[in-house]
């Protein structure tokens, strides 16, 4: 049973293969308007398919637009890649050019087709998924970022029709392509991703001659050490956004049971450093650049975070590192993944797929891998190694002796809009406006 599966998926990949090379050598000019491409039987020997395979692939091109089907002749290119130009709109959240190095990576995709413009278009975090939802819907978007969140938010309300349905990538890590999948369909192709982690200041736990964190550590052990490196006044041990989606629910993840009780006794965890003023700043913020922020200043010494926020750091005047988060009864942490999807009423669909391909291209991805801190979704791109071009922590590598702690706010089970009600009760109980038991009497009732 295995072996069959193994060997359509092996199927597809030459399907999605010969697909990706026609319509790459037609937008390239290689096969020019009114040239025809090789014949069935060629494609055949080029690609390792049978007959059907190949008509069956001739066909999504033809559906595309790219060509048209001459009956006893042959599948002739009816667009013209190097006589206009085409423009296709990407819109991206605001942090991907500190994330990815997008704008680089646009700039470099035009250079290679000329035929192909792009419109950068920055959208804010705050009703993401509303924007792009309008913007598809009035033809204003071509291709989208779009973390695993807000996939999952289409996924409820029922528009996951606003996306095209993409190709598997062979080389993606599998779990970022399931993150992006719903009952066997991949709705956008994985491009960079990455776990919450620790980072710390490494001269302050020498000048205190500390242990630094490592898998071992559960939250005792960190509220421990920590704690002593909460001086000269004025510094704290340890600080991480609390109102973040990707941060409280990792205690919830860590409880070990989706009870009320074990809930509350992971809530109750999470007050407890929350409200350590000896170990943890009285101060909140919307928004992750404060926790940098903080970092950098040698405020703090441990913060809670991701590779992705690691980028802002890249300047810092002393050394850092990074280290799993620690544990409470199960060793569990939030994963952050960022996808590229094409809308599916996209007039311009080849182009934008264009677009998705080379992003999610080796070279793309070894760029990304080289110039930033974050975790390109190709795997081989991830996990390169050479000389470095910029600083990187020690423990970089790190994630993949992780992979197996990885979760999403999907593990939860609970929709978005009982997530957000959770969130806002937290806040309540984390102020000291609702205690304990009313608390524990709303999870029991959501759950």
């Amino acid at each position: 049973m295995q072996k069959q599966k193994q060997s359509r998926t092996t199927f597809m990949e030459r399907l999605d293969n010969m697909v990706k090379t026609l319509r790459h050598d037609i937008a390239a000019g290689k096969y020019r308007t009114g040239e025809y491409l090789p014949s069935e039987a060629n494609l055949v020997d080029m690609f390792s398919l049978s007959i059907n395979s190949v008509r069956k692939g001739l066909e999504q091109l033809v559906a595309e637009g790219l060509i048209v089907k001459k009956t006893k002749v042959g599948n002739m290119v009816v667009k013209p890649p190097g006589s206009e130009c085409v423009t296709i709109t990407f819109g991206y959240h605001l942090s991907m050019d500190g994330i990815a190095d997008i704008s680089y990576l646009v700039s470099e995709f035009e250079a290679k087709h000329p035929h192909i413009k792009v419109v950068p278009v920055q959208l804010s975090i705050l009703n993401y998924n509303e924007i792009v939802k309008n913007y598809m819907g009035n033809d204003m978007l071509d291709v989208v970022t779009i973390r695993e969140t807000e996939l999952q938010t289409y996924e409820e309300r029922g528009e996951l029709d606003l996306l095209e349905p993409a190709a598997v990538n062979s080389g993606a890590y599998p779990f970022l392509q399931d993150t992006f999948s719903r009952e066997g369909v991949i709705y956008a192709c994985p491009l960079v991703f990455s776990p919450v982690i620790l980072c710390y200041n490494r001269e302050h736990f020498l000048g205190k001659d500390l242990p630094e964190p490592d898998s071992s550590w559960s939250w005792d052990d960190l509220v421990r050490v920590t704690s002593q490196l909460a001086e000269p006044p004025g510094r704290y041990g340890f600080y991480f956004n609390y109102l973040s989606e990707h941060r409280w629910p990792i205690f919830l993840l860590q409880s070990g049971n989706r009870d009320a009780t074990s809930w509350i006794d992971a809530v109750r965890l999470s007050k407890s450093i929350v409200a350590n003023r000896q170990l943890f700043p009285l101060y909140t913020e919307e928004y992750d650049i404060d926790a940098k922020s903080l970092f950098l200043e040698e405020k703090v010494s441990v913060i809670m975070t991701t590779y992705f926020n690691l980028n802002h750091l890249k300047n810092a005047p002393f050394s850092f590192d990074i280290a799993p988060v620690p544990h409470h009864n199960e060793q569990k942490t939030m994963m952050l993944a960022v996808g590229l999807a094409v809308n599916r009423r996209s007039k311009k669909k080849a182009a934008a797929q264009e677009l998705v391909h080379f992003l999610t291209s080796a070279e793309a991805q070894y760029h990304i891998r080289k110039r930033t801190l974050s975790i390109p979704g190709l795997k081989k791109a991830a996990e390169w190694t050479g000389e470095e071009e910029m600083y990187r922590p020690s423990r970089y590598t790190m994630y993949r002796e992780i992979i197996p702690t990885f979760r999403t706010l999907a593990d939860l089970r609970l929709t978005t809009d009982r997530l957000r009600h959770l969130q806002r009760e937290l806040k309540l109980y984390w102020s000291d406006i609702v205690d304990e038991t009313s608390l524990s009497e709303f999870v029991e009732q959501m759950l």
